[in-house]
């Protein structure tokens, strides 16, 4: 509804009353001047794209990118060694995040490649032992993309580092898809004369102070350092939106003609960034992708962003969509099961080119839970109650609920019913002949578990298996609800383990 009245308001001059857009978009004849206003209003909350002016007329604002100054970076430097195989693996990686300008958060890993390495170069003794002594592989790229989340990364030469990141992803049916840019095509536009073959040849350009040794924790700071002056650079040229700046690190792609879309750039800037799914659909209206996002905004975006890899990689898809849209889920769990849903029930033509969904795992000995995440509403959260070989069921709930009758219910169906057996004398013969599980509810429980153990460092969970009884469980839900103090958490824990917070 919302990209009608859009698409609509583009075709006018000036600004259109609520009245006209009930009738003429909606469809509504005969509806007062007070409902217009009011179903429109309903339509349109929330949207950014959208302005009511002094004589009551709807209008669009057109804002067009996201402003560098309010971008999410990463900014990274990784170190490679060769194997006795001939392959170069990383064995360091550092990298800091940050948002308006400020450092939010940081990462160092050594990673033990998990083979015989040949070093490139001289390495220190004790660094030789810290990668020996290093992290595995897999949970350092897993750490990684956790610390990432849907920020633009920043290095000096980005395209190797993308393809090794997605070589150690494969066994994971996941890819880096973050858009990237990469600080060697920027020299070559904004210093043609400078010619760099390495991120040094750019410190020395600008007098910085060269980084002697081979270790990633101080060159990081030379990314973000030289990223810094190209900004600047940037900004002189006009080029003051992230859009701006990934179409000019590929000067020889075209830009996308969104003169065949039901939608423009302007659409593209006001997506919340927050966690939901997508739907985009082609002219007749049928639904041709569905997507899930951490961010929204930045994933949506990504699709329109004049990269040669981005652009071959979904060239159909932008050949054939004409509208997007999109729902808030609150969280990428409930994000990465609607998307789930969806597919099954919508079975979207290019889904199965474009992404593998599911991977089932296991988070240790855990099978019977309560996952605790955010709702679309910040006055809500969302209960995920996991028993092992029974149907998913979920519950949002207001943070300053007073009645739990419902959330009791499910606890007494569920985990504390005693005309049931119970759990922990349950065999799997009992399971099989009890329940019947469908693909579908199969495959969300699958998902959750691939969640948790993806996530198993920033999960909100109660182990039903380690609270002794219904009540127990009920106050360590009401605990966490009531906790003003949770959502800043990093961990939080419930059951018989420690509550742990950073």
């Amino acid at each position: 509804m919302k990209d009608k009245i859009y698409a609509y308001l583009k075709l006018q001059k000036g600004g259109i009353g609520s009245s006209e857009l009930v009738e003429q978009v909606l469809k509504i004849k005969g509806a007062s001047s007070n409902i217009s206003e009011k179903l429109i209003g309903a339509a349109l909350v929330g949207d950014r794209r959208f302005a009511l002016d002094e004589q009551h007329r709807w209008k669009i604002i057109e804002r067009i990118g996201t402003p560098l100054s309010e971008s999410e970076f990463v900014f990274l430097s990784v170190l490679t060694v060769d194997t006795a195989r001939g392959a170069k693996v990383i064995v360091e990686i550092s990298a800091q995040k940050t948002r308006d300008d400020k450092i939010i958060d940081r990462l160092h890993a050594v990673i033990n490649p998990g083979s015989v390495i040949l070093p490139t170069m001289p390495l220190p003794e004790e660094f030789t032992q810290a990668i020996k002594e290093g992290v595995a592989l897999e949970k350092a790229v897993q750490s990684f993309c956790n610390f990432a989340g849907e920020a633009v990364l920043v290095g000096y030469d980005m395209l190797p580092f993308i393809k090794q990141l997605n070589g150690m992803l494969a066994g994971t049916h996941e890819t880096m898809e973050n858009a990237f840019l990469c600080l060697k095509f920027l020299a070559k536009r904004l210093i043609p004369n400078l010619r760099p073959k390495s991120i040094h040849d750019i410190a020395s350009f600008y007098k910085l102070t060269r980084v002697d040794n081979c270790r990633t924790e101080k060159e990081v700071g030379l990314v973000a350092d030289i990223f810094s002056r190209f900004t600047e650079l940037l900004k002189k040229q006009g080029i003051d939106t992230l859009e701006k700046a990934l179409e000019f690190q590929y000067p020889d792609i075209d830009s996308v003609d969104f003169s065949k879309y039901a939608f423009d750039k302007a659409f593209l800037w006001v997506i919340p960034q927050k966690p939901g799914i997508y739907k985009m659909k082609d002219k007749a209206g049928a639904v041709i992708y569905v997507g899930k996002a951490k961010n929204l905004r930045t994933r949506i975006n990504s699709y329109f962003w004049n990269t040669a890899d981005r652009l071959q990689k979904v060239a159909e898809l932008l050949n054939t969509v004409y509208s997007i849209e999109y729902e808030e889920t609150g969280s990428e769990l409930a994000a990465m099961l609607m998307e789930f849903r969806l597919i099954r029930q919508l079975q979207p033509k290019l889904n199965q080119q474009l992404e593998v969904h599911e991977r089932a795992a296991r988070y240790g000995s855990l099978k019977n839970f309560i996952v605790i995440v955010p709702a679309s509403l910040e006055s809500s959260l969302v209960l995920f109650f996991i028993r092992e070989r029974v149907p998913l069921e979920f519950y949002e709930i207001l943070k300053d609920a007073v009645n739990f009758a419902d959330v009791e219910n499910i606890l007494d169906a569920l985990y504390f019913n005693t005309t049931l057996t119970p759990l922990c004398e349950k065999g799997d013969n009992d399971f099989q002949n009890e329940y019947a599980l469908t693909d579908i509810e199969q495959g969300e429980i699958d998902i959750v578990m691939s969640w948790v153990d993806t996530n198993k460092d920033y999960v909100n969970y109660i182990n039903v298996d380690s609270v002794s009884s219904k009540n127990a469980c009920l106050k360590l839900i009401q605990d966490y609800i009531r906790d003003e103090e949770t959502p800043r958490k990093k961990h939080f824990r419930c059951g018989s383990e420690n509550t742990v917070s950073i």
